[in-house]
């Protein structure tokens, strides 16, 4: 009862702390944007998506298939997004096909966390609230898009961070942010490259002459962190 009180106290008065550190990637290629004609756009069919983590295969996790999609919406680049296994586009209509591979890489410095454990039971958690902790995580991705001719162009990316917290930082919260960030990040730069071939994915497409030319502005979304690289206090999400 007595260490319980005082681990109350001791968590009460300090409070939780943690940030996030995204690593500067190197050869950054400055985004670009164009303006394109809407009839010009072809579907888009993600036919694969396969995900690695640590080497080891893993199912892709749905928030990951709801960021690669929103990612590719906001280019606009293309004119609609399909998932492999269900509708489709029509298969007499122009389209490009693609295949990407995620490969994760986690550090969650689990000695570091045991170590940690044995100071914290030997000081009757007093520093508890004083030791960090550290999580790394990063990923590298490879697409491949073959456009409905056959021709093929291949894409590489890569970003990783960081998330250092306390012991009682709620680490879930820091880790499932770091992951996210880390994630847009890399699809960012990815989906830059895409853009930057944005005339070879446009098919041809006669305007009819009593119609008003209707274009659209192509591009990658900012990712929610402004600059690279960051380090910002999050949300305090704990219940202390």
């Amino acid at each position: 009862m007595t260490i319980h009180l005082l681990v109350t106290t001791l968590v009460l008065g300090t409070g939780c702390s943690h940030s996030i550190e995204l690593a500067v990637p190197a050869n950054v290629i400055p985004p670009v944007s164009a303006t394109v004609v809407t009839d010009a756009r072809v579907p888009l069919l993600i036919q694969t998506l396969q995900v690695t983590e640590n080497g080891a295969a893993i199912a892709p996790p749905a928030p990951l298939e709801r960021q690669v999609l929103g990612a590719i919406a906001s280019t606009r680049l293309f004119s609609q997004q399909y998932q492999s296994g269900q509708h489709q586009p029509a298969t007499d209509q122009p389209r490009v096909t693609v295949r990407l591979s995620v490969s994760n890489l986690v550090e969650p410095h689990t000695g570091q966390a045991a170590w940690r454990d044995v100071v914290v039971v030997a000081s009757l958690f007093t520093l508890a609230p004083f030791l960090s902790l550290d999580y790394d995580y990063g990923t590298a991705m490879a697409l491949e898009i073959e456009r409905w001719d056959g021709q093929i162009k291949h894409y590489n990316a890569s970003s990783n961070g960081s998330a250092h917290y306390t012991l009682f930082g709620a680490p879930p919260a820091v880790i499932e942010e770091l992951k996210g960030q880390v994630t847009e990040a890399c699809l960012s730069s990815l989906l830059n490259q895409v853009v930057r071939d944005w005339t070879f994915y446009l098919a041809s497409h006669e305007q009819p002459h009593d119609r008003p030319i209707q274009t659209v502005t192509v591009g990658i979304r900012r990712p929610a962190s402004r600059a690279i690289p960051i380090s910002r206090p999050l949300a305090d999400t704990s219940p202390w």
